[in-house]
């Protein structure tokens, strides 16, 4: 299914490139705000980490991005993003991570399509996502973290309500202290590396 999101958006974004654009259209209407809504993929690198844990295994994965929310003025968007990550552990298990966050994005121009963007909110994680030995024999799980992202990307618009953006961004999960049914792991994080393309409507 990601490989497949991945196929359509290589094939769309460069026919929105494609169409006459404009960069003063990068921002919203001056009459009040406006939907903003993002949909995109890409390639995600996610690797957990522990203060025990032995060097861990960078696991190479897809994800799916949604941004919804409101352009508050010409450089400030603000909203909810969703970053939902499927992947396979080496032992051959799902691991599933989800990050449901309040975000905002700002554009530091207001002629250039650059922006930045940060959001918080949480992260909820199926599995393990660091590798211990005493892990191979507990059950999969699902636990809430906190959740924070950043990123920055580019932003093309058209005439029309339709766009596209690059991206790439981090996104941490910070699990805290889990037990694995024989022991407690510490301090225990996952990091999610992501850059992608992604279609705009505002």
């Amino acid at each position: 299914m990601t490989g497949r999101l991945l196929v359509s958006l290589s094939a769309i974004v460069p026919l929105l490139l494609a169409m006459p654009s404009h960069v003063s259209a990068q921002t919203s209407s001056s009459d009040g705000t406006r939907p903003w809504i993002v949909v995109g993929g890409g390639s995600t690198t996610l690797l957990g980490d522990c203060t025990d844990c032995v060097e861990g295994t960078y696991q190479h994965t897809g994800g799916l991005l949604i941004n919804a929310g409101a352009s508050l003025s010409q450089r400030t968007d603000v909203g909810a993003e969703v970053l939902w990550v499927p992947a396979h552990l080496p032992t051959g298990e799902d691991l599933r991570s989800t990050f449901i966050m309040a975000a905002v994005q700002f554009r530091p121009w207001r002629t250039s399509g650059f922006f930045v963007k940060a959001g918080a909110g949480t992260a909820f994680i199926r599995n393990w996502v660091v590798d211990l030995e005493n892990t191979g024999n507990a059950p999969p799980f699902i636990s809430t973290a906190f959740g924070l992202g950043i990123g920055a990307g580019w932003e093309w618009r058209t005439r029309s309500r339709f766009g596209a953006q690059i991206f790439g961004s981090q996104h941490v999960a910070a699990l805290g202290d889990l037990n694995t049914g024989t022991d407690i792991a510490d301090n225990v994080i996952g990091n999610f590396w992501s850059a992608g393309a992604a279609i705009v409507i505002r």
